[in-house]
């Protein structure tokens, strides 16, 4: 059975790729990184003085929560690069991978390379990715978009991308946007504004691109993933000792949350911190029922703990009730904060005990006076009994005296 930790930490694949056409005037090489996690990972060319451009795409996250990303050498001299090797080198720290290294050969000698790329048809598909609103944009900032991504396009002329959706109603997009990149192609980027109530009710969206060098269109779909379970945030403070360094790091924990898609911030004293901070991807938990969790890592100065600057981690997911946001907030001194409650809550008890004794002291007080009250008007009434009774004999005594015959 694999435990958790086996399962957080997975040591990268790496997998040269070949050229399956050439071009006249340069020769591209790539190296495939996939099935690692967490990030980074180091990818370098071992390429001597050739002239030489290398392009490292952004980390795309695969569906089982692990990570890939590729990188592309492109040699000036195709002739030069038929006589070479080129070797890629990998690294990833967190699991202790020092290097991996991949070599593609310039020239194999039972592999002709086809000659020049047709002018309609790449040699491999265009990279289409359809990206879903963030939580943030979807719960806080109320703006929920979709991103439709095209990258490694040859020329941005006679490109399409058009929305569409499974209910059939109307859509309106932004227009598309082209980006050259370093290795002289373009990426098209292209957003859509959803219904945030549409979009949670798990309505399907469709990205269709078309472009003179594809063979057919490309058709992407989404949709929000149904269920969901609310996350837990956890934050760790940083350890006592420093060894005199003069950054802390702030870990945060966000796990058990369902769908993946999940937003961390970090807010210094309430307010946004503009630093940046490092928030892993979403990776699957080893449990019965679907779930994940992510770390987020925010380094702080030593001056600003010392200030006892609140940083609080706050979270954005569906699940989540009321404003779909949580938030936990740590500093440097929440044991002074124990301490005073403690206090309070000592002179609280103290305050408690003196009313009791109170209480106690002017109840007493109060049923001595009603007894003693209760004692005399029992004397009284007895005393005025008693002269009662005496009055009949003595108006007798005086009928005597005043009629001496009767």
């Amino acid at each position: 059975k694999t435990s958790p930790r086996d399962t957080s930490i997975q040591k990268p694949s790496v997998f040269p790729l070949r050229p399956c056409c050439s071009e006249p005037t340069s020769m591209s090489l790539g190296c495939l990184v996939t099935g690692y996690f967490p990030e980074p990972v180091t990818v370098t060319w071992d390429t001597g003085s050739l002239n030489v451009s290398t392009l490292d795409f952004p980390t795309a996250k695969l569906s089982s929560g692990l990570l890939a990303r590729t990188s592309q050498l492109t040699v000036s001299d195709p002739g030069e690069w038929a006589r070479k090797s080129f070797t890629c080198s990998v690294g990833h720290a967190p699991s202790s991978t020092s290097q991996v290294n991949k070599t593609v050969q310039g020239h194999h000698p039972r592999l002709q390379l086809p000659g020049p790329c047709p002018e309609v048809h790449r040699c491999g598909p265009l990279l289409t990715y359809l990206i879903p609103p963030s939580p943030l944009d979807l719960y806080v900032r109320t703006a929920p978009k979709l991103t439709c991504l095209v990258v490694d396009l040859e020329s941005k002329e006679g490109v399409t991308v058009v929305w569409t959706r499974d209910s059939q109603k109307p859509v309106t997009s932004d227009p598309w946007k082209a980006n050259k990149q370093l290795n002289a192609t373009f990426s098209i980027v292209s957003t859509l504004p959803v219904d945030a109530k549409d979009w949670i009710d798990g309505e399907t969206y469709r990205c269709t691109v078309t472009h003179p060098e594809l063979p057919k269109p490309i058709i992407r779909s989404i949709t929000k993933a149904p269920g969901k379970s609310r996350a837990w945030v956890y934050v760790f403070l940083p350890p006592e000792e420093q060894g005199g360094q003069d950054k802390l790091t702030l870990t945060c924990l966000i796990q058990n949350f369902f769908p993946g898609d999940i937003s961390v911030q970090w807010l210094r004293n309430g307010q946004i911190h503009n630093d940046q901070h490092s928030t892993t991807a979403p990776l699957k938990t080893n449990t019965s029922h679907p779930s994940f969790f992510i770390f987020s890592r925010l380094e702080i100065t030593l001056a600003d703990w010392a200030l006892n600057t609140k940083f609080t981690c706050r979270v954005v997911h569906e699940a989540l009730p009321g404003r779909r946001t949580l938030e936990k907030t740590v500093f440097k001194s929440p044991e002074l904060d124990l301490q005073d409650l403690c206090t309070e809550e000592l002179e609280s008890a103290e305050l408690d005990g003196l009313w009791t004794s109170t209480c106690v002291f002017i109840s007493l007080f109060l049923l001595s006076v009603s007894y003693g009250a209760t004692i005399t008007l029992f004397k009284v009434k007895r005393v005025f009994s008693t002269e009662l009774r005496s009055t009949p004999q003595a108006l007798h005594d005086y009928a005597n005296i005043l009629h001496p015959g009767a």
